[in-house]
């Protein structure tokens, strides 16, 4: 727990020096991370050298898509387009996210958008836009457990956000409008 305080202060403080460009104050306790995804680095890094989007160290707990209720897992991606495009209709399989055991084959490409499909993905598509700061994305990859949304998270691109929800959350809707409502916060 420590450990994992201490990680969450070095990231927070390389956030604000690359914000503020102002120095970290060393006596900080950062909050306990409500929705941040647990990835062996070294296998993010290493084993996925081929994956459709990497999962970045930056901790999304605090970005408002991460706040909405039934976010089970939430992370910030980045998307390499010239290796997607280089995926499309070879039949080569690639994970999802480095880090995360979800296979998929880019199967096709029309105009700027993608149809993804996998062993336990369907009816996945995803939007690239292409913005000042790099792409911006929206999309879903669906897998049986449930929905990772992709999400451009800033008006000038480069920052995407990959939310997860499980089928379950939308079975346990009490109210016929609970699925209209859900993004409304906690």
């Amino acid at each position: 727990m420590a450990d994992t305080s201490r990680k969450i202060l070095i990231a927070l403080c390389l956030v604000t020096l690359s914000l503020q460009g102002e120095a970290c104050n060393q006596q900080a306790t950062p909050a306990e991370p409500a929705q941040s995804v647990e990835l062996d680095r070294s296998e993010a890094e290493g084993a996925d050298a081929k994956a459709v989007f990497r999962v970045l160290a930056k901790d999304a707990s605090s970005d408002a898509r991460c706040q909405q209720r039934g976010i089970e897992k939430c992370f910030f991606v980045n998307l390499d387009t010239a290796n997607l495009d280089s995926l499309v209709g070879t039949g080569e399989t690639v994970r999802a996210f480095s880090g995360l055991d979800i296979e998929v084959k880019v199967v096709s490409k029309s105009g700027n958008s993608y149809r993804l499909e996998g062993p336990d993905v369907f009816d996945s598509s995803m939007t690239v836009g292409s913005r000042v700061n790099g792409p911006s994305i929206y999309g879903s990859i669906r897998t049986n457990d449930g929905v990772y949304n992709i999400e451009s998270c800033d008006k000038d691109g480069g920052c995407n956000v990959a939310m997860y929800r499980p089928h379950s959350f939308f079975a346990e809707m009490e109210h016929k409008d609970d699925a209209v409502i859900f993004g409304e916060g906690r």
